[in-house]
C-alpha cells in the first residue's frame, strides 16, 4: 500500500499501530490512511528505519557519554534532526534551525508533549499498552505546521518513546521477582 502526504489542513490526529505481522514494526496513520512506516532491525538494537512520502530515513543512537539520537535522510552524512536528552527534558533541533523540547507530561502519566520554544504545545502523542507490550499510540498535531516536517517530528518523537520502552522492557525483564513467585537464594532453602 502506497503511503499518501500529510494533508496541510485538518489532519490533526494520528494513530501509530504495531505494523501486521511484525514485531519490531509501527505504521503511522491519519485516519485510515497510511502516512509513515518505521522499523527496528533486531530487537535491541537502536537502529531503525523509516519511511514518509518525502523519503526514506535511518534513525539510530550516537555517542555513549553523551548520547544523542540522529534522522538522516538515508545514504546522507549529515543529520535532519538531532534529540539530546537532558534531566527534565529533551532537545530536538532540526537541521533547518528549529528547535523544541520534547517530555513527558508527568511521572505518572505516559504522554508526551513536544513543545516550541515560546512554550507552545506542538504535538501531544499518548502510548497505548497492551499487558507490558507497546500496542501503539494517538498523536494530536497543533496547527499550523508544515506536513513535511511533521511527518519527521512524528517517526523522530516515536521512535524516542518505542525505544525507550524497549529498554525498560528489557530492565523488567532482568529485575528479579518478589514475593512467593521470587525464586529463593541458596541460603534460603
Amino acid at each position: 500500500m502506497p503511503l499518501v502526504p500529510i494533508p496541510e489542513r485538518g489532519a490533526d490526529a494520528f494513530r501509530w499501530l504495531r505494523a501486521p505481522g511484525e514485531t519490531l514494526g509501527f505504521t503511522l496513520l491519519n485516519g485510515d490512511r497510511e502516512v509513515a512506516r518505521l522499523a527496528w532491525r533486531r530487537r535491541g538494537g537502536s537502529f531503525a528505519t523509516a519511511e514518509t512520502v518525502g523519503g526514506r530515513f535511518t534513525l539510530k543512537r550516537e555517542g555513549f557519554l553523551s548520547p544523542r539520537l540522529s534522522l538522516r535522510a538515508e545514504g546522507a552524512s549529515e543529520a535532519l534532526a538531532r534529540l539530546t536528552p537532558h534531566l527534565k527534558y529533551h532537545a530536538l533541533d532540526l537541521s533547518r534551525g528549529r528547535s523544541f523540547r520534547f517530555h513527558r507530561e508527568s511521572l505518572l502519566l505516559p504522554a508526551w508533549s513536544l513543545t516550541a520554544p515560546d512554550g507552545a504545545e506542538r504535538l501531544h502523542i499518548e502510548p497505548v499498552a497492551e499487558g507490558r507490550k507497546l500496542a501503539g499510540g494517538a498523536a494530536i498535531a497543533k496547527d499550523p505546521y508544515d506536513p513535511d516536517e511533521l511527518a519527521l517530528l512524528l517517526v523522530f518523537t516515536w521512535y524516542f518513546i518505542v525505544l525507550a520502552w524497549f529498554e525498560d522492557e528489557a530492565v523488567e525483564a532482568l529485575t528479579p521477582l518478589e514475593g512467593p513467585d521470587a525464586p529463593r537464594a541458596l541460603g534460603d532453602r
